[in-house]
């Protein structure tokens, strides 16, 4: 055998030596060592989704997330004029055709009784007299909201596990303030039912968390200063870590506008037919789940502290942070105990 045919057999032995050594490096790899981070992101519900969350597969669920989504605004959004919201709200009864409407009716029906009409999704009737609807309106007068708030309340609202019936004329139903995060819980569930176990699933500044993130810490988020000036960067008031739980905040001081000098924020009381007026001015309400999280911080914005405080002392899962104006109009903080070490103020 002559040298050429030698080194050929040399080298193409090392190749296989080399390609063996890092096969079987590839395939033991520590049974503790993590699977890779996946980032997903998107639009819905007229603002953005993220998506974090291991998978050992590597598999993007983009797809079937926008997919969801986008069956959940069919359901529940009033700016889709064809969805079964909007449909119900124009009829006297509806059969309901997705799985979603009759869940957020049950939970809003829950947080409703537990807060003693603060939480009403009948409400949007004034919601669209505000400007706060899918239309924008003139500024209303208080005989019209007079004559708005008759048909506003729950207590008007029946319904079974197949189909709603409003036994007043012209009542009217609006999610906005629970659906976003029902729609969470429902992406939740699903990467869940695909084996996922470490996610921050977050649509519009709601979000819900499962096990650890990347660094192997608790899922942490940072509570915004909500008297920072618009056109600057808000400051952290508070750093609060999730333990498989879902936040949401809700505050007026994003979403208002300024008639004759006066703030109208876009959070309505729906017993007095007007734009709350509180010293909460941000609730963040920490929960199970997302849905529940939505509905209870839009409820105590209305409630206001001392009766969220009430109420909190019977609600014992949920964990709240509230920013809050005392009678000087200065700023201060509360939060409940239960949050423990999980907050950093």
């Amino acid at each position: 055998m002559n040298n050429r045919k030698k080194n050929s057999i040399y080298s193409l032995i090392l190749i296989v030596a080399v390609a063996i050594i890092w096969f079987y490096r590839d395939n033991q790899k520590p049974e503790n060592e993590n699977p890779p981070y996946i980032f997903i992101s998107g639009e819905a519900q007229g603002t953005t989704y993220n998506i974090t969350y291991s998978d050992a597969q590597n598999r993007i669920f983009k797809p079937e997330v926008d997919s969801i989504l986008n069956a959940f605004d069919l359901s529940l959004s009033t700016y889709v004029k064809s969805s079964e919201i909007v449909r119900f709200n124009k009829s006297d009864s509806f059969q309901f055709e997705s799985p979603f409407f009759y869940p957020v009716l049950e939970k809003s029906k829950e947080i409703y009784e537990a807060s003693e009409g603060a939480f009403d999704p009948t409400v949007y009737p004034l919601i669209e007299a505000w400007g706060f609807g899918p239309e924008k309106v003139d500024f209303p007068d208080s005989s019209r909201i007079e004559e708005i708030k008759k048909y506003v309340g729950f207590e008007y609202i029946k319904f079974t596990t197949q189909k709603v019936v409003k036994e007043k004329e012209k009542v009217s139903l609006d999610f906005n303030a629970i659906a976003q995060g029902y729609s969470i819980d429902v992406v939740f569930d699903f990467l869940k039912a695909k084996g996922v176990e470490n996610m921050m699933v977050e649509l519009g500044g709601e979000l819900r968390v499962k096990g650890k993130n990347e660094n192997q810490d608790l899922w942490a988020i940072g509570i915004d200063d909500p008297k920072t000036e618009p056109g600057k960067q808000a400051k952290r008031v508070a750093i609060i870590e999730l333990d498989n739980e879902a936040i949401s905040t809700s505050g007026n001081y994003r979403k208002f506008f300024v008639h004759n000098g006066q703030k109208y924020g876009h959070s309505i009381n729906p017993k007095t037919g007007y734009p709350i007026q509180r010293d909460i001015i941000s609730s963040t309400v920490i929960a199970p789940t997302c849905m529940e999280a939505d509905g209870w911080s839009t409820a105590f914005m209305v409630t206001g502290l001392e009766k969220a405080k009430e109420i909190l002392a019977t609600q014992k899962h949920l964990k709240a942070f509230f920013i809050y104006e005392d009678a000087n109009g200065n700023s201060q903080q509360f939060h409940t105990e239960n949050l423990g070490e999980n907050i950093i103020l």
